[in-house]
């Protein structure tokens, strides 16, 4: 039996999920998460064989999600989900280990055949996107580097529930760390991403992808 976690904000989205994936008489949906950290709680208590998880996620977004899993949990197998299929997504995904990327504007059953996939020691992109990956060996294009390859993993959380509308303070308490230590971040992430206000910090999560509009 394939054991499975389903990631998503949208609880209709990840009902739909569940059903397709248990319409399979070897898989089984163990746990079901809406932010990035109950992805990593449901993965820590349950060891499931497959995770699929939206790009998109409150508090901690998919791609920190999948560098934590890949760092604490290298045998689970990861399957983002996204309506992105961008280079700097796919190069981002590609480049911290995700073993599938599936663009929600496909067919219901090609998730089905992601994880059969992975399991069966393969990777699955979608048409679109394995096409980028491609395009992207034979004529590498500096400018669609990954939107995190300046930041840090935790810069990358900071930045993310910043976005998400916490203060300094509660992002010192939901990553168990000082004030200010996210001050210092913060500050980092500006130098870094060439933005002088917090609302540009925002800016730049929408228009990556971090956050939903």
């Amino acid at each position: 039996m394939i054991s499975i976690v389903v990631a998503d904000d949208h609880g209709i989205v990840r009902e739909g999920l569940r059903r397709l994936l248990e319409a399979e008489p070897d898989f089984n949906v163990c746990g079901e998460a809406a932010d990035g950290r109950e992805v990593l709680r449901q993965v820590a208590s349950s060891d499931p064989d497959v995770v699929v998880l939206d790009i998109t996620m409150p508090k901690l977004g998919g791609l920190e999600t999948l560098d934590h899993i890949r760092s604490e949990h290298a045998r689970t197998k990861v399957i983002l989900l996204s309506v992105h299929s961008d280079p700097p997504f796919i190069q981002s995904a590609v480049s911290l280990g995700a073993d599938g990327y599936v663009l929600k504007n496909g067919p219901a059953t090609e998730i089905v055949t992601a994880v059969r996939e992975v399991m069966n020691g393969g990777s699955y992109f979608s048409p679109a996107v394995a096409k980028e990956i491609v395009e992207q060996l034979r004529a590498p294009r500096p400018e669609s580097e990954g939107p995190f390859s300046l930041l840090s993993a935790r810069e990358r959380e900071v930045l993310h529930l910043i976005a998400d509308g916490l203060s300094a303070k509660e992002v010192a308490v939901e990553l168990s760390i000082s004030t200010k230590t996210v001050e210092a971040h913060r500050t980092s992430l500006m130098r870094k991403l060439n933005v002088r206000k917090a609302t540009e910090l925002v800016r730049y999560a929408l228009r990556h992808g971090l956050i939903e509009p």
